[in-house]
């Protein structure tokens, strides 16, 4: 779910751009045609969430947060960081929020035959709905959860997610910035592409 932060680790290759942004839509079959920078792409999209999984920050949080949100903790931070990331824009990127997220769109759209057809057909709504932009206030956050409320297989509280933001901003707010201080180095670490250039690494 955290795409804002999937697409701004994915610098300026628009290849690198499309798989990182199709990874958890595509079957393995469909792979069998991608152009290895799409694949690359996609392979960036795991690491950085096997990454992420393994951070002991990112622990720190699932754990603050497990006691109201259960197994599904790891959902509403990965969500949660998303909105840590718009509050934060500034710091991580020289680009204007609204005119990356434009970019952003712009790339996918002419990227997308490369898109398995399920998601080709989704992508339009979803910048419709401007996706990157899920998580960027209450209202947007209390909506994205309650999407996620409705998929989701085991009982949950994700509709008190927006509480528990509440709850825990300025601690969590800490441990996002904490964490994205090492995020770009997963990308030489793991799949030997070069980190985007974010302000705060500079």
């Amino acid at each position: 779910m955290n795409f804002l932060a999937h697409m701004l680790l994915t610098c300026e290759d628009s290849e690198l751009m499309a798989g990182n942004f199709m990874a958890d839509f595509v079957l393995n079959h469909e792979k069998k045609e991608l152009h290895p920078n799409v694949l690359k792409g996609i392979e960036l999209h795991h690491s950085i969430d096997n990454f992420t999984d393994q951070h002991m920050t990112v622990k720190n949080a699932v754990s603050l947060l497990r006691p109201t949100q259960g197994k599904y903790s790891p959902v509403v931070v990965d969500i949660l960081f998303d909105y840590f990331l718009t509050i934060n824009w500034d710091k991580y990127s020289s680009e204007s929020l609204e005119k990356f997220t434009s970019k952003v769109y712009t790339t996918l759209m002419l990227q997308d035959d490369v898109f398995p057809s399920r998601l080709k057909e989704l992508l339009p709504r979803m910048i419709s709905d401007d996706f990157l932009m899920s998580c960027k206030n209450e209202d947007r956050l209390i909506k994205t959860f309650e999407r996620i409320k409705k998929r989701a297989k085991f009982d949950n509280n994700f509709n008190r997610a927006h509480l528990d933001l509440a709850d825990f901003h300025d601690i969590m707010n800490d441990q996002f910035n904490e964490f994205s201080l090492t995020l770009s180095y997963i990308l030489i670490l793991s799949v030997n592409v070069e980190p985007p250039q974010m302000k705060i690494l500079d």
